[in-house]
């Protein structure tokens, strides 16, 4: 399976301007099965009112769930994933929050089920917190209440932006159930963000002890260098 991760801030890029259809073709150029993308908008006015997961699953003709952690008048935000494949939703919702996170957002993942090659996979796409205390909450209760449950049905994928770097104790804690996809590589994990000026790895792939990773990278294109200003990151997996 090839999988890949991708926050895509509201499809605004460092230039500036809202794209869904650029954020598309960046997603096109790295072609995976599976896709996490975090930071869309959902007929937000800020963004033109698109919803931008469904724009892009469209024109990608990829099928896809969007979990919403902000809802109000004027849209929605939040993660999603997409798939060549059919999928089964197992799950959505919010991770807990310390009581006064900076920024005052909710945190969220979403874990589906989909084949592809005749192998089930879990995977499970996630954004965590700024604030140190949030992300060890969060990254506790994946583990907890995610990760675990989603072992017993292996293998599984984790992907997302944990706002941490690759040393810190959130990976600690992920790193337990899974490995990082990086870590049974030669490369070093990626500076995934800025793409303006990439000084800092903000996201992963991490899967279980039974997957084998064939490739891992980060594609610096020069369209993925303009439509967000994060980079994706792919991996090339398969199930032992």
């Amino acid at each position: 399976m090839r999988i890949a991760t991708y926050n895509v801030h509201s499809c605004i890029g460092v230039d500036g301007r809202c794209a869904p259809e650029r954020v598309a073709a960046v997603i096109a150029e790295i072609d995976p099965d599976v896709i996490c993308l975090q930071e869309l908008d959902v007929e937000r006015v800020r963004t033109g009112a698109v919803d931008q997961a469904a724009e892009i699953a469209r024109i990608l003709a990829m099928e896809f769930h969007f979990n919403a952690t902000i809802q109000e008048v004027s849209g929605r935000y939040g993660d999603a994933i997409l798939s060549k494949t059919p999928f089964t939703l197992v799950r959505a919702g919010t991770l807990p929050a310390v009581p006064r996170p900076l920024p005052c957002e909710s945190r969220g993942a979403i874990w589906i089920e989909t084949t592809v090659n005749g192998r089930a996979w879990q995977i499970i796409n996630t954004h965590f917190g700024l604030g140190r205390g949030e992300r060890r909450l969060q990254a506790r209760a994946l583990v907890g209440d995610w990760i675990l449950p989603a072992l017993a049905r292996t293998p599984v994928v984790v992907c997302g932006d944990l706002n941490s770097r690759p040393a810190s104790i959130i990976h600690q804690i992920l790193g337990e159930p899974l490995r990082d996809v990086f870590s049974r590589s030669i490369q070093p994990h990626p500076r995934t963000f800025s793409t303006r000026w990439p000084f800092i790895c903000l996201d992963y792939i991490l899967a279980s002890p039974d997957v084998q990773v064939r490739r891992a990278e980060c594609p610096r294109t020069p369209l993925a260098a303009v439509a967000s200003d994060h980079f994706p990151i792919v991996a090339e997996i398969e199930a032992a």
